[in-house]
């Protein structure tokens, strides 16, 4: 019987689905959180702009 290669992980496919959601996980949240510190960086700008659509109703 032949030697399997040490060189290469073989992941079975739920190993590499949940690798693949923690990623996915990890981008989304890095992505939510960058977008997040840009609005408070500007929340006059965004604050002016919710306060003059919101007035006229």
């Amino acid at each position: 019987m032949p030697k399997q290669s040490t060189r290469h992980t073989y992941r079975s496919r739920r190993e590499r689905n949940s690798v693949a959601g923690r990623r996915a996980k990890q981008i989304a949240f890095f992505v939510l959180l960058i977008g997040l510190l840009l609005i408070l960086r500007n929340w006059r700008e965004h604050w002016a702009y919710l306060e003059t659509y919101f007035n006229g109703l």
